[in-house]
């Protein structure tokens, strides 16, 4: 079954109207990509200062590599870490890292609302149409990835890729019963096919809601978790999900460096290899303007 509504159009119908909602500024837009870039660069050197390697990834890197820095409508900072990094990531930050910024994690002493890492701002106010989380901080934000090994036998593989997609999936409908705001349950119900979205999301979160959300993105983030070195690498929590960005080892590691503006940030081995698998062959084409992301906000503060 294939539900046909656009998410994105729902948020942007949500957007307009809500008397609050509104579309950033030029000014507002280019002092929020710099309020990140000088975020990512901060947090970068301190990672490099404790041996750990943050890289980039996703639309940050497509960003890099076909635009020297921000793709330009593009307001956010994806980075990669490798599994035992991040790990470590969590037990430094407090000492590191706490002067400055907040943490939410899965399997830290950081309450999780998400089923990866992302390290908020203190001081910042970033309110955006769709984001009600009321777990979450409303700051600027950058988001990090797990990067983890992949069994090579397709039996395990298939099992954990299967098992960590379902609990995904499952935590995902336990947070929206949870979060999820009236308003946008009314939105999402306008179409049939939202209606039908809707009612599947209540159904499983309301059936699996004996666990917290935060308890389930754990077991997602214990599930993808896999120890023994293999020559397969996977971005679970990523766009594509468990079976979607499985890579040879060696299409990220060991790092490269890429300019991202006046910075050097870490960076897959073989980026084009990467952003081939995540965009398709014409990655470096600009898109139109319709298939371009909008955000709206309600409220900013940087």
């Amino acid at each position: 079954m294939k539900l046909s509504f656009n998410y994105k159009d729902i948020l942007n119908e949500l957007a307009r109207s809500d008397k609050n909602a509104r579309s950033m500024t030029d000014e507002e837009h280019e002092a929020l990509k710099d309020c990140l870039y000088n975020m990512s660069v901060d947090i970068e050197k301190r990672c490099r200062k404790n041996g750990i390697r943050l890289f980039l990834v996703g639309g940050s890197l497509l960003g890099a590599v076909r635009h020297g820095g921000f793709i330009p409508w593009d307001d956010d900072m994806d980075f990669g870490m490798k599994r035992s990094d991040y790990e470590k990531m969590k037990k430094i930050f407090d000492k590191e890292f706490s002067d400055m910024y907040e943490l939410r994690c899965p399997n830290s002493p950081h309450p999780n609302a998400n089923r990866f890492m992302q390290i908020f701002k203190k001081g910042t106010v970033l309110r955006t149409i769709g984001e009600d989380n009321p777990l979450q901080p409303s700051s600027v934000y950058i988001d990090v990835f797990p990067y983890d090994y992949v069994p090579e036998g397709r039996y395990l593989r298939k099992f954990r890729g299967l098992k960590a997609n379902a609990e995904m999936f499952i935590a995902s409908c336990v947070m929206d019963e949870k979060t999820m705001s009236e308003k946008k349950r009314a939105y999402l119900s306008k179409s049939k096919d939202g209606k039908l979205f809707i009612r599947i999301r209540r159904i499983i979160g309301t059936v699996f809601a004996f666990r917290s959300p935060e308890k389930w993105f754990d077991r997602v983030d214990k599930t993808i978790f896999y120890r023994k070195k293999s020559a397969l690498v996977t971005s679970a929590t990523g766009r594509k999900h468990y079976f979607g960005e499985i890579y040879p080892t060696k299409t990220f590691f060991p790092l490269t460096e890429i300019s991202f503006r006046e910075h050097s940030f870490f960076a897959p081995a073989d980026h084009r290899k990467y952003l081939e698998g995540l965009y398709g062959s014409d990655y470096m084409k600009v898109p139109d303007v319709q298939h371009r992301e909008s955000h709206f906000i309600t409220e900013i503060k940087l």
